[in-house]
């Protein structure tokens, strides 16, 4: 039997929206996150940085790699306990959005 997955996702969201965050609720103790980008088209500029909140903290830690949203890749793994993710756009296109479609469980 295939373990459970989790689906979440952040649609069509511009530099102007800011910060947004996604709380993945009681898949916070799934081992693996998948993260995958998609845009509405291909911008001349753009990076998105990818904070992460370990359960029971106070804040978010930005991981050290940004996505490039000009050349990607726009597939992304996390391995670990992640009570909520937080996405940054930062220099991306103003008539451009982005997507982000994320897949939460273990590995077993």
């Amino acid at each position: 039997m295939m373990p459970p997955i989790k689906e979440s996702s952040l649609e069509a969201k511009s530099q102007a929206d800011g910060a947004q965050a996604v709380t993945l609720g009681v898949f916070d103790c799934a081992k693996l996150h998948q993260l995958q980008v998609e845009l509405s088209a291909a911008p001349a500029a753009g990076t998105l940085t990818i904070g992460v909140k370990t359960p029971g903290a106070s804040g978010y830690v930005d991981l050290t790699h940004t996505i490039d949203l000009v050349n990607g890749p726009y597939l992304y793994q996390i391995y670990g306990f992640i009570e909520a993710l937080q996405f940054t756009p930062t220099g991306l296109d103003g008539d451009k959005t982005y997507s982000v479609f994320i897949l939460s469980g273990d590995t077993e």
